[in-house]
């Protein structure tokens, strides 16, 4: 454990003391990232905006996180502990006041970059923090399993209580709230931090700040085009056309850029190692696959219309799944007795059920019950695979890279979920699309079964006291709601097996990798022998030890 320069002495000797402060903390600040994650429907209707300005408002905050990350350590170096997190935190209640009073979803947005810039601070700080107070082996896996954790466990956390609140009271007071726990925070600061800290200073001047507002710039314009795209029907758009050369000519820049300084933020040299590659493509894949639960959530919200304390409980299993996993997993990176194989082959396994399962059981009348083994199983399944994937890909970067590595990682993880929520949404387009079609192709009066169904509907109507022509109307308009809704099911189907069939690909790709992998030996060595040059041995024997 590093030396106490940060805590009073009462709460250095107390171990268990300074962890819970610093997770509440930590918590604290979070909750304001999932603020809205369970809420939208309430947050679309006030200000009067569309479902995509919600979703780009979050991924606008995770930007300005990522970019805030880097810059943490350098602000935490060089001021006062004490002072610059309460700082932070009155700068966090002062947004807090404005979003309130914002009925503007510009302006919102623009706030809530500000707010991520807050929550970064804070959640790097605390991370960065808590790293002190775990012994050397236990840092990576640890730290990073309470990170993830909680920034998914908090939309369920701050869901609970903003259900209540929107259904008794105005939704706003859910701002009161968080400022009630802002305060908290600088209460606990106050009390665990010393005044002074006698430090080495590093100048802030140091900082690239112009590649740092050309990279943040850059991954907002990919973060438009990703969530408008799809509505807009990509590149048919004017508007997202520009947007989307914005953003390649911007991230150019920064490659340009970092490549010719002597300090650059993301060190270019660690795409060189093939298993930070490997581990990058393993990440993106497993947030692309993850988010198939987002049908489950709008199945819920579309067909079966529950309260939100139902979908908030069912949230509840599957955070609770993912917390025993992760539980799992950490303990196990920690003993360093597992290859990375056996965490994927059973995390992707456990998502693998998952879709099979939803596969099966999707119809109009799931009850609740139905979805509380497949949406635990999903939670289990991100639990297994983030911590051995994220302690694989960091075990690959030189210490002297930095956080180019967890940058890289972050921004992937971003670019994931982006890609993830256009594909989902393009597939359910077209799905939907030709779903429908085949349906309306028996709508004739010569379908019986159509015209049987539509005979009874219209007399079902007539005998409620309806006329003649609203009853045909209703009917017509019932028939249509059925479609509709079959069409989705069909469709949430369909991406369940896709999703599924890729799985099995990845999962049997990674079971045969080391038989592929003697082949690749074996022919790599009879090219060799035949070159009598053996001198490159050891480097082919390195490259089979990935997995």
């Amino acid at each position: 454990m590093d030396k106490n320069i940060y805590f009073r002495e009462w709460v250095h000797n107390w171990t268990w003391g300074a962890r819970a402060a610093l997770f509440l903390i930590l918590l604290f600040s979070i909750l304001q990232f999932s603020l809205f994650s369970l809420t939208q429907n309430y947050v679309v209707s006030y200000f009067g905006a569309q479902p995509e300005d919600i979703t780009f408002s979050i991924q606008v905050t995770y930007v300005s996180l990522l970019f805030c990350l880097p810059i943490q350590i350098r602000f935490l170096n060089y001021f006062n502990t004490k002072r610059y997190l309460i700082v932070v935190l009155l700068a966090g209640i002062i947004l807090n006041l404005l979003c309130m009073h914002t009925t503007d979803i510009t302006l919102f947005t623009v706030l809530r970059f500000f707010q991520g810039m807050v929550i970064g601070l804070m959640a790097g700080a605390m991370l960065t923090l808590i790293f002190t107070r775990l012994h050397e082996e236990k840092k990576q896996a640890v730290g990073y399993s309470v990170f993830y954790g909680t920034l998914l466990g908090s939309s369920v956390a701050v869901g609970a209580p903003s259900a209540w609140i929107i259904d008794n009271m105005d939704w706003k007071m859910i701002y009161y709230i968080v400022i009630v726990l802002q305060v908290i925070s600088i209460a606990i600061v106050y009390l665990i931090f010393n005044k002074e800290r006698v430090h080495r200073k590093y100048p802030l001047t140091q900082i690239d700040w112009k590649a740092y507002i050309v990279l943040a710039t850059g991954m907002l314009c990919v973060a438009y085009c990703m969530v408008y795209g799809p509505k807009e029907y990509w590149f048919e758009s004017r508007y997202i056309t520009y947007v989307c050369m914005l953003a390649f000519a911007l991230l150019y820049l920064f490659i340009y850029r970092q490549v010719k300084s002597k300090r650059p933020i993301i060190h270019f040299s660690i795409f060189g190692s093939t298993k930070f590659v490997t581990g990058l493509l393993l990440l993106a894949l497993f947030y692309g696959f993850k988010d198939t639960i987002n049908l489950v959530y709008s199945y819920i919200s579309t067909v079966t219309q529950w309260s939100n304390y139902q979908y908030i409980e069912l949230a509840f299993f599957n955070i609770a799944g993912l917390a025993f996993s992760m539980y799992l997993s950490s303990a196990m990176v920690m003993r360093k007795k597992h290859s990375i194989r056996v965490f994927l082959v059973a995390g992707f396994g456990i998502m693998l059920a998952f879709n099979i399962w939803m596969y099966f059981i999707i119809s109009t009348d799931l009850s609740f019950i139905d979805l509380v083994i497949p949406i635990f199983l999903q939670g289990a399944a991100s639990g297994m695979l983030f911590v051995p994937i994220a302690t694989y890909i960091l075990s690959t970067v030189p210490v002297n890279t930095g956080l180019s590595g967890s940058l890289v990682a972050g921004h992937v993880r971003l670019f994931a979920t982006l890609n993830s929520f256009a594909g989902y949404y393009t597939l359910q387009l077209f799905y939907n699309q030709h779903y429908k079609e085949q349906f309306l192709a028996h709508l004739t009066p010569y379908d019986t079964t159509y015209t049987d169904a539509n005979s009874a509907a219209v007399q079902s109507y007539v005998s409620k006291g309806f006329t003649q022509q609203e009853a045909i109307a209703l009917a017509h308009s019932s028939i249509m709601k059925q479609l509709t809704t079959q069409a989705q099911l069909l469709t949430s189907q369909t991406i369940f097996l896709i999703v599924a069939t890729a799985i099995s690909v990845i999962i049997v790709l990674v079971l045969t990798w080391p038989l592929t992998q003697k082949v690749y030996q074996k022919y790599i060595s009879g090219k060799i022998t035949s070159k009598k040059t053996t001198s490159q041995q050891p480097q082919i024997q390195a490259h089979n030890n990935y997995f």
